[in-house]
């Protein structure tokens, strides 16, 4: 018997022994054991066939019934099915969370059940859109485990470790959300359902190796799947993955391949009018011709991505084109300007609870009073950048703010000016091999 069938023949003798009111106890005997009968249930393969025969006489059916029990459970599994795929859609649009949690509580099935690991994955996917990261994780952490048991055909294991991933990234557990991201890659198959799942986690890979300052890994990343993803049918995904290109290459110097691939990524955005790829594709330009001194062709593309500013469905991406638009203004020697937009950055940050990129914007703010001859200000702003970075333990980030402190403390505070250095010294050595900061280069 093939084991989806057997799946649904356990399921219907499960059903009919509780509409019995009997216990597994009940049905064991000198010849099936309860744990058998529970096997049956769960429609393992292993079960000998002459066990199901049995079980089912007991339970007062004859065989030629199975059949029609098995189309029963078919059509309500069918049914059960259709209305998770419901919710799941209703969790994408936004819905409302007391609809979305008063249709799943309405679902009451078994562990054992066929679509188990499925119920888990969506509630803990309700509790992430509702940032409720404990119960997300305990739900995700329990579909992993019914998965296995019930040998689920989804991918849920894959895509539960992909959304635990999440909920690491979004308290700004970084590392471990990595972690997360590397067990998802494992546990995919491909010949299960939710192919997509794939390459979403590649992409959080990538980002994740890119946050932590490991940009050699995450550009190898990219590079060994580019033309499968190239391939992909998703426009979204193509995009995602062309903006991580071109930022990684801008951060590793590589600029003439940055601005190639971004220019590549802006005219397929421009062409499905991808709003949030075009204002992310032209912070990144705007930040390339800065580095390579085309001033007003880096004006222009930050300007322009601002322009699209109230077409973004999310308004973290404003950090990242407010901090080049001040470093922009730097360099055209108009001070006021780029202090404004250093301190836009800083709150766009805080507001969208983004800790590396306020990380960065509170150094990038200390590096400007420090250009400015205003030390004690500079200190400051490095000393707020330098607790997020340690809470967060982002030790590329410390390392370099403390830099900068013993840059600060070199001529004014010996002690300080030593402390500093120490404490470079410490966080030298607690660097992993490799890459560059999660910074640009000064």
């Amino acid at each position: 018997m093939e084991p989806t069938k057997l799946k649904d023949v356990g399921e219907a003798i499960r059903k009919v022994r509780k509409s019995k009111g009997l216990r597994l106890e009940d049905l064991a005997d000198e010849r099936i054991s309860p744990a058998t009968i529970s096997n049956i249930e769960r429609g393992l393969a292993h079960v000998n066939i002459s066990k199901i025969y049995y079980i089912v006489e007991k339970l007062g059916l004859s065989f030629s019934e199975v059949p029609n029990l098995i189309i029963e459970q078919e059509e309500e599994n069918n049914e059960l099915k259709f209305t998770l795929e419901s919710i799941e859609t209703l969790i994408e649009l936004e819905g409302e969370p007391t609809t979305i949690f008063s249709m799943l509580d309405n679902i009451q099935i078994e562990d054992n059940h066929l679509y188990a690991p499925v119920l888990q994955y969506i509630k803990g996917k309700a509790y992430l859109y509702t940032k409720n990261w404990i119960k997300a994780e305990r739900c995700y952490g329990l579909a992993i485990s019914l998965s296995n048991q019930n040998d689920s055909k989804e991918n849920i294991e894959a895509i539960s470790f992909l959304d635990l991933s999440f909920c690491c990234y979004y308290q700004n557990d970084i590392e471990k959300a990595l972690e997360f991201v590397n067990s998802g890659l494992a546990a995919f198959r491909d010949e299960e359902e939710r192919q997509y799942v794939k390459f979403t986690l590649i992409r959080n890979k990538i980002v994740f190796l890119e946050r932590l300052g490991r940009l050699a890994e995450g550009l190898k990343v990219i590079q060994d799947i580019w033309d499968d993803i190239l391939k992909h049918r998703n426009t979204d995904t193509v995009l995602t993955f062309y903006i991580i290109r071109a930022e990684l290459l801008r951060k590793t110097e590589l600029i003439d391949d940055a601005i190639r691939f971004a220019k590549e990524g802006l005219q397929l955005a421009r062409l499905n009018k991808h709003y949030l790829s075009i204002f992310e594709l032209l912070t990144i330009l705007g930040n390339l011709y800065t580095t390579i001194e085309e001033w007003s062709k880096a004006e222009l593309c930050f300007n322009n991505s601002l322009a699209s500013r109230h077409l973004l469905p999310r308004k973290e991406s404003l950090t990242d084109n407010y901090i080049g638009l001040g470093i922009l203004k730097i360099q055209q020697d108009k001070q006021h300007e780029a202090k404004e937009l250093f301190k836009k950055a800083i709150e766009n940050a805080e507001k969208h609870d983004d800790a590396p990129k306020l990380t960065y914007a509170l150094r990038v703010m200390g590096d400007f009073w420090k250009s400015n001859g205003e030390k004690l200000e500079a200190i400051s702003y490095y000393k707020s950048a330098l607790e997020l970075a340690k809470r967060f333990n982002y030790k590329r980030a410390e390392s370099q703010l403390y830099i900068r402190l013993t840059q600060c403390h070199q001529d004014t505070d010996q002690k300080e000016f030593e402390k500093c250095l120490l404490n470079i010294y410490q966080a030298q050595l607690e660097l992993k091999n490799g890459e560059d900061d999660i910074f640009e280069k000064e």
